[in-house]
């Protein structure tokens, strides 16, 4: 069966997360994934002083079906075989700090003409006409700069998440504007650049936030609680933990008859989410009382039965080890030369016309590996990358 993507090459500079969780997508729908990496010690994600076999398990996750040619960017030759690979791609992604494309002779504008086909995919911290372009970015800094912790946390101290939204984010808004990008270039036969900052992701993702204040409401941190739905909150079960999450008046009325307070849905104190929030402590400890002597499974399903928005807290081995994550292909059995059986990530993106089992599954690849396949693809033959590997090129 032939895949959406089938015969688009993509010479990847990515590395991290944004980048690489970006070709991982497109990886998924047939792309050809030509990773290129420094040489000795590769992408910063590989982490070669890790044992075993210096193969960093993000890395691993997040760089299946694709194949790695080991290329030293900063040497001349370097960026004459990545020109040279460039004739036939489709696709440049990269994620380098503002500037450093340039050096490499490969920046967007440095390459245009050459390719005018090229669709050339850049993920950014920031803005490349951002006064903070040349700033180092992460997830977590971004977290910072975008407001993002400001609103995380509880009403004494913001509090960062250790989950790399942002960075996925950009990865998967990058997926977006690549294939609308092919799209285009169906149409006209010119490609362009796309571009995507990690503040410019993250600030629609703070709709919540962003919106109140946008009204001249200031946005307070109330922890596990909401600005404007009460009870919400994380509450003790008998085997753990459970989210409630009371947004309508009915919720609220249910959630009442539920605990065998029913006195209160005509409690003055209780006439909407303004009035609760004034006593959310004391309904707190209600809540809590109630759900502390049930079991959490037991209780989500009773609750969702009654219309109730809730969700178990589940700790991320039980996520692992759902068999939901296994039938829904989010982490998929592979292999590893110096780890034996591991699991990569899958994609969320599921197409009709494209059966889970038409999926490339090929291995991480180790670093280098593909050199003389791809290589030779270019006209360098075993005796010219032998001699590439002694100039500390590839």
């Amino acid at each position: 069966m032939s895949l959406p993507l089938d015969g688009i090459r993509v010479i990847d500079l990515g590395q991290v997360y944004a980048a690489p969780y970006c070709t991982l997508q497109l990886a998924a729908m047939g792309a050809d994934i030509i990773k290129i990496e420094p040489p000795v010690t590769g992408e910063v994600l590989r982490r070669p002083e890790l044992p075993p076999g210096g193969a960093g398990y993000s890395f691993l996750m997040l760089n299946a079906n694709k194949r790695s040619v080991t290329i030293n960017l900063k040497k001349p030759r370097g960026q004459e075989i990545v020109l040279k690979l460039l004739e036939d791609a489709d696709v440049l992604v990269e994620n380098y700090l503002d500037g450093v494309m340039e050096s490499f002779g490969l920046a967007y504008s440095q390459i245009a003409d050459r390719f005018p086909r090229l669709i050339y995919a850049s993920g950014k911290g920031y803005g490349s006409d951002s006064r903070y372009a040349k700033l180092g970015s992460m997830d977590n800094t971004i977290q910072a700069s975008s407001g993002f912790i400001s609103v995380t946390g509880f009403p004494d101290h913001p509090v960062k998440t250790s989950a790399t939204f942002i960075d996925m984010g950009t990865g998967s808004h990058l997926v977006s504007g690549i294939l609308a990008a092919l799209i285009h270039r169906g149409k006209t036969g010119r490609g362009q650049h796309v571009e995507v900052a990690m503040l410019d992701v993250a600030i629609p993702a703070l709709t919540s936030a962003v919106a109140p204040a946008l009204q001249g409401m200031k946005f307070k941190r109330l922890g596990n609680r909401h600005w404007g739905a009460c009870p919400t909150n994380i509450y003790p079960a008998r085997d753990g933990e459970i989210l409630i999450f009371c947004l309508t008046e009915a919720h609220w009325r249910t959630l009442a008859k539920l605990m065998g307070h029913e006195e209160l849905i005509d409690d003055p104190r209780c006439k909407n989410h303004g009035a609760r929030l004034r006593i959310a402590d004391e309904l707190d400890a209600l809540v809590s009382e109630w759900t502390s002597a049930q079991a959490r499974d037991a209780m989500v399903f009773s609750l969702i039965e009654a219309g109730i928005p809730c969700a178990p807290v589940r700790t991320v081995d039980e996520v692992i080890a759902d068999p939901e994550t296994a039938n829904r292909r989010m982490l998929i059995e592979s292999d590893y030369p110096t780890r034996g059986k591991i699991r990569v990530a899958g994609t969320p993106i599921k197409m009709s016309a494209v059966p889970e089992g038409d999926r490339p599954t090929r291995r991480p690849p180790e670093l280098g590996e593909h050199n003389a396949e791809v290589l030779a693809s270019i006209g360098i033959g075993a005796d010219e990358l032998e001699a590439l590997k002694r100039a500390g090129v590839v």
